[in-house]
Order: structure tokens, then C-alpha cells, then sequence
């Protein structure tokens, strides 16, 4: 469809889509300085600059609210996920461009990835009100990768590609939750880049001297 053909919001909608962003980033920051369940909607409103009740124009409640950067966030991550399985790389770089994109969202956006450890991957309450299966497609697109590689010869053939996943996607979880509670204190680009190089270098060779 040609830019002429493209059909165009109208101004309300684009206030509309412009006020629901402004909601969800708000909540971004709410979330990650005073927690799911110390936010309040009231703070939500006032950290965005609208009327209280405007936020239920768009949001149920909190929990809608948090349900909805999920939902938004974590599908452009598996698709991304999906877009690096489908590029025709080497198994090494396709690692290496996982390790960037979970340490650079961190850099980026660091109140993001807040609420991603703390109120949904590590929240069994999160977990269990929503269907699992969106969560572990993810590890079915990294589980896809190793399975190619196996067959490629890049990966040994007695490596289990479900538990290897779950071996990758937790080392890079903690690392994250490392940056997120400030255990893991990183003051400059350089110092995130050593990280993605080690981080690496654990996933492909482990921590014993090679030949």
C-alpha cells in the first residue's frame, strides 16, 4: 500500500494513540521506581501530565496496564528473536547479536527492563494470571537455533537444544537482574561491551581453558 492509498488516523486518533503511549510510559517509570503493587494509578496520571481519570479511558487498571507493556514489548522482542533466526548467520553471530540486544534494551531503557525481571519474568503471580505459552515462544525461537546449528555442525550433536536454552536465556537473566538491583554496576559503554564479550564467550566455550 502506497503512501497516498495508506489510510490516516484522524487527529483525535492520533491524540488517542499519543495519550495511550504517554500512559504505558509513564507506568514504564512508576513501575520501575516504586513497584507494580506500590504505583498508583493517581501517580501513573501525574507522571504523564493528564486528568486521573483518563487513564481509565484506556486501562482498566493497573494490571491492565502492565499487561499491555507485556504484550507490546515482548512481541517486538520475539520477533526480533525470529528475524535473527531467520538471517542467514553463523550460530557465533547469531549469539553475539542476542547478547547486544538484551544488554543494549538494559542501556536504553533501563526502567523497562526493570519491570521485565522484577514484575513479569520473576513474578509468579504475572505468570500464572497470563498464558505461559507467550513467554516460551521465545525459547522456542533460541531452541530453533541451536537445533539448525546442530544440524549445521556448529554445536555438538549431544547437546539438548530445549536445555541449552534454558541454560542461555537464564545466564542472560541474571546478568540483567544483576544490572537492574545494581550488584552488577556498570559506569560506561566500554565496561557493557567487556560484558556482551564475556557473556559470549561463557555461552560458546564455558569457563575452562581451551586447547
Amino acid at each position: 500500500m502506497s503512501a497516498q492509498q495508506r489510510p490516516r488516523l484522524s487527529p483525535r486518533s492520533k491524540r488517542s494513540v499519543r495519550t495511550r503511549e504517554r500512559i504505558l510510559e509513564a507506568a514504564t517509570e512508576v513501575f520501575a521506581r516504586a513497584g507494580f503493587h506500590g504505583a498508583r494509578v493517581a501517580d501513573i496520571a501525574e507522571q504523564a501530565g493528564i486528568a486521573y481519570g483518563l487513564v481509565y479511558h484506556y486501562f482498566h487498571n493497573k494490571d491492565d496496564i502492565l499487561a499491555a507493556i507485556f504484550a507490546e514489548r515482548w512481541g517486538q522482542y520475539v520477533e526480533y528473536l525470529h528475524e535473527v533466526r531467520r538471517t542467514p548467520l553463523s550460530f557465533t553471530e547469531r549469539m553475539r547479536r542476542l547478547v547486544h540486544f538484551w544488554v543494549e534494551v538494559y542501556r536504553r531503557e533501563p526502567d523497562l527492563m526493570t519491570i521485565m525481571i522484577n514484575e513479569i519474568t520473576r513474578s509468579y503471580e504475572f505468570l500464572e494470571s497470563h498464558d505461559i505459552g507467550t513467554v516460551l515462544v521465545a525459547f522456542d525461537a533460541i531452541e530453533e537455533m541451536i537445533r539448525d546449528a546442530r544440524a549445521a555442525g556448529e554445536v555438538e550433536d549431544d547437546i539438548d537444544p530445549q536445555l541449552a536454552t534454558y541454560v542461555i536465556f537464564g545466564a542472560a537473566e541474571m546478568v540483567l537482574t544483576g544490572y537492574v538491583i545494581g550488584t552488577l554496576q556498570r559506569r560506561s559503554p566500554e565496561a557493557f561491551a567487556r560484558d556482551e564479550e564475556q557473556m559470549l564467550d561463557l555461552l560458546l566455550h564455558g569457563l575452562t581453558p581451551r586447547a
